[in-house]
């Protein structure tokens, strides 16, 4: 713990750490740094999950077209949980296909 302690007083004075004090700090930033880490693959592994089970998948302009909703209608019902066979993908709005005629065919939210 006083090497850590140095650390901080090192900074403050603007002197050059050691190595002592660079593995103290590491110590220190390894459990945030694994966490980013771990947070980033996890979201990875979700998307390629979610591709895998989304082979027929179209963006908002094709769902727009399809459905007769503005994009921004979309988006609203997407957020509401109100239409069927959407994903956030990327930072991207996708919908499935089959799901999404499918729910046209039968009435949709009209």
């Amino acid at each position: 713990m006083n090497r850590c302690i140095s650390i901080h007083a090192a900074c403050m004075v603007n002197q050059p750490m050691n190595n002592s004090m660079l593995e103290c700090l590491l110590d220190q930033l390894r459990p945030y740094f694994t966490s980013i880490v771990m947070d980033a693959l996890a979201k990875v592994q979700l998307e390629m999950n979610a591709e895998s089970n989304f082979p027929e998948k179209i963006n908002i302009t094709q769902a727009s077209e399809i459905t007769g909703y503005s994009k921004n209608s979309l988006y609203q019902m997407h957020s509401k949980g109100t239409i069927p066979g959407a994903l956030k993908l990327g930072g991207k709005l996708l919908f499935d296909t089959a799901t999404l005629k499918s729910w046209v065919n039968s009435g949709g939210l009209r």
